[in-house]
């Protein structure tokens, strides 16, 4: 196992950023919690996923805090477990690969050997009232508790965020899950679905190609939502107070 911890210099909110390009991000946001704390672990002792630890690096300027998690070398795969499923994220691949093999571990594709690394897993604890960024090319990433304002950029990762005052989120072929929206949103994916819980913002802006967007609206939501989507399904309901401006070229549409 390799781990290691770094820890804010200073106590209370911050603007922290992480750049994790795969593996997976948990993050914690509570009142007790008096200064950010970011643990970066993997099960592996040696090898990219470790070595990619080791060579992390963390800045602070003031309030304002980073952590930074180097690219994994071309031909790594990371596998990762979700309960019965196995899930694999691979760097840039060289090469025709003609066919896929797993032994013992290590994924043989076209007839060359490539390193399967076990997930590198950011635990991050933040005191309430913080900011956060998160960019990834495959990591997932869960906050629990509310930030004050989140910017998530992502190729396949998936968002799954408690509640967030102000969010822009980006990713292709993630999925973008919001519990509870207090002001503006922003959302683009691809092929991902867009679903928020709760919102009781005051401006939203989603888009999708070919995912579905679900949006529950409280009753303090207003303004003006807008939601775009080519073959995906839209469904807003308890949008009283709410101008809706929903679109699908070929799917479903339903505001109530």
């Amino acid at each position: 196992m390799t781990e290691r911890t770094f820890v804010s210099q200073t106590a209370g909110p911050v603007v922290f950023g992480l750049e994790l390009p795969m593996g997976s991000v948990h993050v914690q946001v509570l009142d007790s919690i008096k200064a950010a704390t970011v643990v970066l672990r993997t099960e592996d002792s040696s090898g990219p996923a470790a070595e990619a630890i080791h060579q992390a690096r963390a800045g602070q300027d003031g309030q304002a805090m980073s952590v930074e998690v180097p690219r994994l070398p071309d031909n790594t795969v990371m596998q990762s477990v979700h309960g019965n499923r196995v899930t694999q994220s691979a760097t840039t691949v060289h090469g025709n690969v003609t066919g896929i093999t797993i032994i013992n571990g290590r994924i043989i594709a076209g007839g060359s050997t490539t390193p399967a690394v076990s997930p590198i897993v950011a635990r991050v604890f933040l005191p309430a009232g913080s900011c956060l960024a998160v960019v990834s090319q495959s990591a997932s990433t869960r906050v629990h508790g509310e930030v004050e304002r989140m910017e998530f950029r992502s190729v396949s990762g998936d968002l799954d965020v408690s509640a967030a005052r102000r969010l822009n989120a980006t990713t292709t072929s993630g999925d973008l899950l919001i519990g509870r929206l207090v002001e503006q949103l922003t959302a683009r994916t691809v092929s991902g679905d867009i679903t928020i819980d709760r919102y009781a913002g005051t401006e939203a802006d989603l888009t999708t190609t070919s995912g579905d967007v679900r949006v529950y609206a409280t009753a303090t939501a207003s303004g003006t939502l807008r939601a775009t989507t080519v073959s995906g399904d839209v469904k807003v309901s308890g949008a009283h107070d709410v101008r809706v401006q929903a679109r699908s070229v070929s799917g479903r549409v339903r505001t109530h």
